[in-house]
């Protein structure tokens, strides 16, 4: 039968249903069904006569009333296969089953509305019927159910509010995976059932036959259409679904260290009254995948339907020998272990699309982009729950950030402040990256704790000590600043050879036999050394500091810490170019403001001394005039460039100091430099060439350098 056949056939259903409800009057006799529409789903299923069972638990559910007046679509297993499923689980009859069991087993074989095989595999979603051309196609897999968990106790392991309570549990809606070889072909697995039957172990997958089944039950006869509805008749019971998340509390004996990490990330909130008015309540998870939520990774009408997680799951033997490898090498217990680090091991296992075998055991990206190989003889077991597949694993997948330059991190006690901090900064997969060389340097907890940095667990917040004493939560623009003074985008092998290196803050660090000096670190005439060096095979080199890096001092904090240019500074400030007063409003510290800075990101001051200001005063080389005072000022600041004496970069450079504002953009003066390594020399416009002194040059400031110069400069 063609789809166009179908669809109409479907639409003639739709008109005699409704001409039965609505089409009666005085002149006219009930409508006569046409021979092709049969009997209803209940007279049909009476009329075929093996299936007494399935009637009885329908009745049994209280859905004999709604089933004869509304209309549904019924996956019907026969009489044996009920007396199988009935054995199999210990039980005589429908009448050992509890009205709440009955509910849940038959609402999994019950679709709201009356659905084609066609309707079935093209989902009506977005407006649209989809079909075999459409972008979706066939991949609206999953089917939402009336079933539910019947409530169950749980009782809440670390959760604080509630940690030690027995709660009562609910759950949402189940989604039941209808399986066809259309799906097969639109999510390009094997659509020879070899997938079907790796995922549900024990069934049938029969080519030719009809390739659609039901959960873990084949569908034998398809479309089967009656008055007020259709039936699919398959060939064993559906039983009830657990999600992943009460999978893993039922099977603790052999998933229970995977369960109890994850129970660290648990969330609990109420969920409504029972019938017997006991509150009722809801699990979810922070950070990690909620695998507790039935709709899946993704929460939507389509997004529900279309995806499911896959949990690629350790054994308690499993998991234990990797975190006595790892984690337990320097951590006692896991109580002590950072949960950013519990965090990759467990979302690492996790995906959140479906994973056929046929896919993955060719390539397979985890969820921070990871690549790997999952192979056949990985994998014990497989358990399809009813938000995901469940695939035992005889390993652990490691994600990336754990095996290049940042791993060692993860599992060593005195470095979780940096390491959340290089989460929170959202850097931590670029330095995972295997195609991307880094060099990393870390600080230990203790030494962040000592300038004012921690890691708050209870907001999960880097947070930063002021001149108010007060732990506030760092700026995300001061924290990525912060992380980033710390990255070198390359390989870093020398830390011998004199040289000026700019980070990946843009900030610039002073190498010099063996130690390192940012801005901060060189006004404190500190000296950073590297403790530890770890050599990563995939993509660099991390090493571990005695002294953070820090760059927090900006041009305008030179200008007033160093008496020496005050005078220069206070014409700054005069033409309010400088602010020296300004405040953050969150930490209270004062951080004077150069204004124009925000301009550009790299920068070159040339400060003139008081000596330098005395002369050219007594010369009459400073300008009375505001904006021509402003005007000179300017013409010491080299902008969009930052020049050290190390013999590099020499030649014209604009100043801050404005020429001319065209149409076509702002023509700035120019200065000439002329760099002999120790020895940098500035020509200006007048022609003037003022030698700066080694001693008193590449002065490090955020975004930038100072130097100070003993002449000033002239236009």
């Amino acid at each position: 039968m063609t789809k166009r056949k179908q669809l109409l056939q479907m639409s003639t259903l739709a008109m005699v249903l409704l001409l039965g409800v609505f089409g009666c009057s005085k002149q006219q006799d009930r409508f006569d069904a046409p021979p092709w529409l049969g009997g209803s789903n209940i007279e049909t299923l009476q009329k075929r006569g093996n299936y007494t069972i399935f009637l009885k638990l329908m009745d049994k559910a209280a859905y004999t009333i709604p089933i004869t007046k509304q209309l549904f679509t019924l996956f019907v297993p026969d009489d044996e296969a009920f007396k199988a499923y009935f054995k199999s689980n210990g039980i005589s009859s429908v009448e050992d089953l509890s009205s709440d069991q009955a509910m849940q087993l038959f609402t999994l074989h019950v679709l709201p509305n009356p659905r084609s095989r066609f309707q079935l595999i093209y989902e009506y979603l977005f407006s649209e019927l989809q079909g075999p051309d459409g972008e979706y196609a066939s991949l609206f897999f999953r089917k939402p159910t009336n079933s539910t968990t019947i409530p169950y106790k749980e009782t809440v392991k670390y959760y604080p509010a509630m940690k030690g309570q027995e709660l009562l549990m609910s759950t949402g809606i189940k989604l039941m995976p209808l399986f066809s070889k259309d799906y097969f072909e639109d999510f390009f697995g094997a659509t020879d059932g070899s997938d079907y039957l790796f995922m549900y172990p024990g069934s049938k997958w029969e080519t030719g036959h009809g390739d659609m089944n039901w959960g873990n039950a084949m569908v034998t006869e398809s479309e089967v259409r009656t008055s007020n509805g259709f039936i699919y008749f398959i060939d064993q019971v559906v039983s009830p679904l657990q999600n992943i998340d009460e999978y893993l509390l039922n099977n603790q004996d052999k998933y229970g260290l995977y369960y109890d990490i994850l129970q660290r990330f648990a969330t609990y909130f109420p969920g409504g009254i029972d019938k017997n008015k006991n509150q009722l309540y809801i699990k979810g998870y922070n950070l990690v995948s909620n695998l507790a939520e039935e709709q899946g990774a993704f929460v939507g009408d389509a997004e529900r339907m279309k995806d499911m997680f896959t949990l690629f799951l350790p054994s308690n033997q499993v998991l234990q020998d990797y975190l006595n490898k790892t984690v337990l090498k320097t951590y006692s217990s896991l109580d002590e272990v950072p949960m950013i680090t519990l965090y990759y091991i467990l979302q690492t296992q996790i995906g959140e699309s479906l994973g056929l075998i046929s896919k993955i055991s060719n390539s397979y990206f985890d969820a921070f982009g990871s690549e790997t190989v999952i192979n056949k003889s990985d994998i014990r077991s497989a358990r399809m729950c009813s938000n995901g597949v469940v695939y035992e694993m005889d390993k652990i997948l490691e994600p990336n950030v754990f095996t290049c330059v940042p791993g060692t991190l993860f599992f060593e006690a005195n470095y979780s402040t940096f390491l959340y901090a290089l989460k929170q900064s959202g850097l931590l997969n670029r330095l995972s990256n295997p195609n991307f060389n880094v060099t990393l340097f870390a600080p230990t907890n203790a030494q962040l704790e000592a300038i004012g940095i921690r890691y708050e667990p209870i907001s999960s917040t880097i947070q930063y000590k002021g001149k108010d004493t007060k732990w506030n939560a760092m700026k995300d623009v001061d924290l990525n600043m912060f992380v980033q003074d710390h990255i070198y985008n390359g390989i870093l092998s020398d830390l011998n050879e004199d040289q000026y290196v700019k980070m990946s803050s843009g900030n610039f660090i002073h190498i010099a036999n063996g130690w390192i000096q940012s801005a901060e670190n060189q006004r404190l005439r500190e000296k950073i050394v590297i403790d530890n060096i770890v050599t990563n095979d995939r993509n660099g080199i991390l090493n571990k500091i005695n002294i953070p890096i820090k760059s927090n001092y900006v041009m305008g904090k030179y200008l007033v810490y160093d008496k020496n240019v005050s005078k220069f500074k206070d014409l700054l400030v005069r033409t309010r170019m400088l602010d020296p007063r300004n405040i953050d409003q969150i930490t209270r510290d004062t951080i004077p403001r150069l204004r124009f800075l925000e301009e550009a990101d790299s920068w070159t001051g040339l400060i003139p001394s008081n000596e330098a200001m005395d002369k050219a005063e007594s010369e009459g080389l400073i300008p009375t005039n505001n904006d021509s005072l402003k005007s000179w000022l300017q013409y010491h600041f080299i902008r969009k460039n930052v020049i050290f004496d190390n013999g590099k970069a020499s030649g014209e450079f604009p100043s801050q100091r404005v020429d001319l504002v065209t149409t076509n953009g702002t023509q700035y003066s120019t200065l000439k430099i002329r760099n002999v390594v120790n020895n940098l020399s500035v020509e200006d416009h007048s022609g003037q060439i003022v030698s700066i002194d080694h001693s008193q040059a590449n002065i490090l400031v955020r975004e930038g350098v100072v130097h100070k110069i003993n002449s000033v400069l002239k236009y």
